[in-house]
């Protein structure tokens, strides 16, 4: 069975753009995305006209690839050695809040970590209770998560 995983995380405030959530610490983001790399193989970075600074990381990571339905502007690449730098040391814009609208980390095709909404809807996605249970478990470890939710599908 599969289980999605999400994490409704304390905000601060709210960035200019008013869509993007000013978090007080990223950690918890930074340990999740970092899991999900040790074994992605690819990635999709989802963005806005105005998402300056993350359309110039994906410019330099991945190829633009052609989306007409929502009028996001979308790369998708390889997981390299600098795809992993840019997103673990990069991932802030100037103004503090995660440079990309949609961060998606796939393994085989697969998704295995979402972070949507600049950070504010993030998932993992797993196969086992076990899973879930250790998610939660070291969900405790950021007082910044409020919440686990925990969605089971086919």
């Amino acid at each position: 069975m599969a289980y999605t995983v999400m994490f409704m995380v304390h905000k601060i405030d709210m960035a200019s753009n008013h869509l993007a959530p000013l978090f007080a610490s990223y950690d918890w983001w930074v340990d999740l995305v970092q899991k999900a790399l040790e074994t992605a193989d690819e990635f999709e970075m989802r963005l806005w006209p105005d998402d300056g600074e993350g359309i110039v990381s994906g410019q330099e990571l991945g190829a633009r690839v052609l989306s007409d339905d929502t009028g996001e502007i979308v790369f998708r690449g390889q997981i390299t050695p600098a795809a992993k730098q840019e997103i673990l040391t990069n991932y802030l814009t100037e103004e503090g809040y995660i440079k990309w609208f949609t961060l998606i980390l796939r393994k085989d095709g697969e998704v295995i970590f979402a972070s949507e909404h600049y950070g504010d809807e993030t998932c993992v996605f797993v196969s086992s209770e076990e899973q879930v249970a250790d998610i939660q478990e070291w969900a405790k470890g950021y007082p910044i998560i409020w919440r686990v939710d925990v969605f089971a599908g086919e």
